[in-house]
């Protein structure tokens, strides 16, 4: 089965190397077979080194450079060969690739648990053995995604090219396409937003109190100026290997040992794999006293940030029962996700010269079931529901249609209460709103025509596992199939525009540019144009192998269109220079960076 690789606006296919294909007619053993034998420290070392490789142009992408650095001469005429059946796999057109983070993660994960063996294998022999085993962890990574096709037949017509992508794509979506920097610099801002409400809301500030007293730190920004400086070599590493965080000796040792061993992976540590739980948890592991490893420098990243809100789900079960948060995740997500960060990001781009109304305004003007921020900027309305949700890890692993429309469907959709009962989420919120807006019945704002108004509806996520091609297509398709509805009750819905998935990310990123430059209801414009398909005419085929061409083609310009709408904003911005550097960055990198950090420093290895 393939597997989605971005090339700059285009999504094309590839294919993992798999061992069937490297090592045809040879029986195929257990990674444990392989491995029996071989040094526990040189796995996971190899582990590490390959999470190291960069997401995006990384020199290893290149088959032969890869083979040519991992296998010693040796073993040459061996790599040799896997090379030149590669070779020949992708004279059909499909490229193929060795090294991916499911395969390093679970080949980590794996090896970490199991004590040190005594060493029977050569260097040459175990290297083999090694390769042998990566290649069964790919061809465990394609038999999962194999339900990934049949399972997205079963989707509408429409549905299936992109369906067919989200389900290859969505489990390992998240750890393979993303900009590291621009990972590093989100996750900062939401952070201090998060820490700012944790110290000025009074039902938070027990929970802050209890996790600063964890990590031992009088104060969040203390904690920040602890925790960044494990960060920095992520985003500064050029070279393409582990990394090592070395704590140089002195009377801060003792101190800087104990902060970085809060969040390493221990030996002890039971391992959750759905979806590498305990090692996002945990993203560090120690090589000897005063030397600690990254196991993969993105999860180290989302530490900053997302790595927050697990900490103080834990930190939050062991406080008295007067001081805990009852139902922390929905609590976290209104008073935080909705209330805090996306009001905030939401002024920083609609600054001024508009009619806006966020969620908590709108039930203070006693407007029930409001979207949870309105704005009006002349003809054009935006509509944004927020929604800060997690799929359970299990499911999210699945590679299957069924269960990805069902949990999307009961989060996003709607949900089928035991009585029977109809509960609306996102998309029927929309749609509500929609409604109220093209009937006037929306009480905040009546000074428009309605058939001269543009709507523009928004789920706004919270997690970048959401921008992964086919996405949008799935919940616009239920958000069209609504809309239908409105048309049948005789409203204008001809100026409402298709339904946007956008990352808030997007939106704190590029903040600037939204502000003084180019408004978010024009980008979403440009990006809802450019996903247009082209009507295919009918056309008489001569023969089976043009017809099968011609739906190659249509496929091909099908995929073409799947762009989440994180990378096509990127891609926007950057190639019109309308990408400047957050304000909020600028405040806080001086007053976080300071000398006291420099006890710490990365090394590459």
């Amino acid at each position: 089965m393939s597997n989605k690789v971005k090339n700059g606006n285009v999504v094309t296919m590839g294919q993992l190397l798999e061992f069937e294909v490297a090592f045809p007619g040879e029986e195929k053993l257990s990674i444990e077979q392989y491995l029996a034998g071989g040094s526990r420290e040189v796995i996971l070392t190899a582990a590490a080194f390959f999470l190291g490789f960069k997401n995006q142009k990384s020199k290893f992408e290149d088959n032969k450079e890869f083979l040519g650095m991992f296998f010693r001469k040796e073993n040459n005429i061996l790599a040799n060969q896997v090379y030149d059946r590669i070779k020949e796999y992708e004279k059909k057109g499909v490229r193929i690739g060795i090294i991916n983070p499911y395969s390093s993660l679970k080949l980590f994960e794996y090896y970490f648990s199991k004590p040190e063996e005594p060493e029977t294998q050569t260097q040459a022999e175990f290297e083999v053995n090694l390769f042998k085993a990566y290649l069964v962890l790919n061809s465990e990574f394609t038999k999962k995604q194999s339900v990934a096709f049949p399972s997205s037949q079963e989707s509408d017509e429409e549905l299936k090219i992109p369906m067919m992508m989200f389900c290859m794509e969505y489990p390992v979506s998240d750890k393979t396409n993303y900009d590291i920097d621009q990972i590093w610099a989100t996750q900062m801002i939401k952070s201090i937003y998060l820490f700012q409400f944790l110290e000025s809301h009074e039902k938070t500030k027990p929970l802050l109190a209890a996790f600063l007293a964890y990590f031992n730190c009088a104060t969040w920004q203390e904690y920040l100026k602890s925790l960044l400086p494990l960060t920095t070599p992520a985003i500064k590493s050029e070279k393409e290997a582990h990394t090592d965080i070395i704590v140089k000796p002195g009377e801060k040792f003792e101190q800087g040992c104990a902060f970085i061993e809060k969040l390493m992976i221990q030996e002890n540590d039971e391992l959750d794999q759905n979806d590498f739980l305990t090692t996002r948890a945990r993203p560090f592991y120690k090589v000897r006293d005063g030397v600690y490893r990254i196991i993969f420098s993105l999860f180290v990243v989302e530490k900053i940030f997302k790595g927050v809100y697990f900490l103080l789900r834990d930190v939050n079960k062991t406080l008295l029962a007067a001081y805990r948060i009852k139902e922390i995740r929905s609590f976290y997500g209104d008073e935080f996700s909705e209330k805090i960060l996306c009001y905030k990001v939401i002024e920083s781009i609609y600054p001024d010269k508009c009619i806006r109304f966020s969620g908590k305004e709108l039930a203070d003007l006693k407007i029930s079931a409001a979207p949870d921020y309105y704005i009006r900027k002349g003809k054009n309305i935006l509509l944004i529901e927020s929604k800060d949700f997690l799929i359970a890890a299990e499911k999210k692993m699945s590679f299957d249609f069924n269960v990805y429309n069902d949990e999307f469907g009961k989060v996003l959709d709607y949900e089928e209460l035991p009585d029977g009962k109809i509960k609306s989420k996102a998309v029927m919120q929309l749609i509500n709103s929609i409604r109220r807006i093209l009937k006037k019945e929306f009480t905040a704002d009546k000074d428009y025509f309605y058939k001269d108004v543009i709507i523009y509806p928004v789920l706004l996520t919270h997690d970048h596992q959401y921008d992964t091609p086919g996405f949008n297509e799935l919940i616009d398709f239920w958000f069209q199939d609504a809309l239908l509805d409105l048309h049948g009750e005789g409203l204008f819905i001809h100026r409402v525009k298709p339904l946007s998935v956008v990352n808030i990310d997007s939106l704190v990123y590029n903040q600037v540019g939204l502000s003084t430059e180019l408004p978010l209801h024009e980008i979403l414009n440009l990006y809802q144009e450019n996903k247009i398909v082209d009507k295919q005419r009918k056309r008489n085929f001569k023969s089976q192998d043009e017809y099968d061409k011609y739906l190659e083609e249509y496929k091909q310009m099908r995929m073409s269109k799947l762009i989440p709408f994180s990378l096509f904003i990127d891609k926007y911005f950057y190639k019109h220079g309308l990408w400047k550097l957050p304000p909020l960055l600028e405040i806080v990198a001086p007053a976080l960076f300071g000398k006291e950090n420099e006890e710490k420093e990365a090394s590459k290895s």
